[in-house]
């Protein structure tokens, strides 16, 4: 029978560079792909994130950034000590405990698409792994079960790998790389760059950020609001419901231009999403406006950036929005 490959979480052994996902429009593959990484197992996105973090260390290095490269291998110290204790708790086995201990993961299916080729980025993994650990403990903590003495010691290493990882988190959030803003409580996650700060919510928001220019006025927009649909909007297909959020948008901007269309992706049951963007004037001055609409079941996502049209920067635009995760 052939051997599934094994891949290593030690040091030494990953030397594989991670560049940054690319910054065109995705297809519906690759936001397939988004989905397919953040659905792995904890430990998955433990050893993912050690592979990128490995990759920013000898950028770091290379560019003489030594603070950076400092804070980077704390996060990374953490993360190991957090992975460590979790396979404790998943496992039981004390010999992962050791120093010296390296993790080993067979893929599930020969075709499985590699950790090396993730299109999500190191705080994305981290977040997506550090809120799984906490749902699990929180889980465990309104059981109404008696633990023995074993199990009690496994779930002081659960909390012991949660801490660890939101040291990990904010050692990483410092260095300067995207900033992913967690919503526990609507259960997303949405990254930008670091200049991207939260901004009071409007009407249907889940959030909302700015980036600002020296003076203080805003620069760009990106921001992220929920509806709760009617069986009419349900069952109205891509195509009509994406028109229909179009008009609306001309009933508030009149003037509306430049609209193009993007790729549809359908999912089952009637879910999907889709894009478009658009201009229109704001003060006399030019605004442009990309949108991405997630439906699924009887909720719809949108997701807009906005930024007046001389400075509009589409791969920027395009990261942002294509970040969106459910969780």
């Amino acid at each position: 029978m052939r051997m599934k490959p094994l891949i290593y979480f030690c040091a030494s052994l990953l030397v594989t560079i991670i560049g940054p996902a690319p910054a065109s429009s995705p297809s519906s593959q690759q936001l397939d792909a988004r989905e397919v990484y953040a659905d792995l197992p904890v430990e998955v996105h433990l050893l993912i994130t050690d592979i990128k973090l490995d990759a920013l260390i000898k950028e770091a290095d290379a560019a003489g950034a030594a603070a950076k490269s400092r804070t980077l291998g704390e996060a990374k110290a953490s993360l190991k000590k957090a992975l460590r204790k979790y396979e404790f708790f998943r496992t039981g086995d004390r010999a992962v405990l050791s120093a010296n201990w390296c993790f080993s993961w067979a893929p599930p299916r020969p075709d499985f698409p590699s950790v090396t080729k993730s299109p999500l980025s190191i705080l994305e993994h981290l977040w997506i792994g550090y809120d799984m650990m906490a749902q699990t403990r929180g889980g465990i903590m309104v059981a109404p079960v008696r633990y023995s003495a074993a199990e009690t010691e496994r779930h002081a290493s659960l909390d012991g790998a949660v801490e660890m990882m939101r040291k990990a988190v904010e050692a990483v959030e410092t260095s300067g790389v995207w900033t992913v803003h967690w919503l526990s409580d609507a259960r997303l996650m949405i990254s930008a760059p670091a200049e991207f700060k939260p901004a009071a919510l409007m009407k249907s928001d889940l959030i909302r950020l700015a980036k600002s220019k020296p003076d203080g006025s805003v620069q760009a927009l990106a921001f992220v609001s929920r509806a709760f649909l009617g069986r009419d909007e349900t069952e109205l297909s891509a195509e009509q419901y994406r028109e229909n959020r179009i008009a609306k948008l001309r009933d508030r901007f009149p003037d509306m231009s430049g609209i193009e269309r993007g790729e549809i992706a359908a999912g089952e049951a009637g879910d999907f999403t889709a894009s478009f963007s658009y201009q229109y004037a704001w003060e006399g001055a030019p605004i442009k406006a990309l949108v991405r609409i997630r439906r699924s079941g009887s909720v719809a996502h949108e997701t807009h950036y906005v930024a007046p049209a001389a400075s509009f920067d589409r791969d920027e635009a395009d990261r942002i929005i294509r970040s969106l995760l459910f969780r």
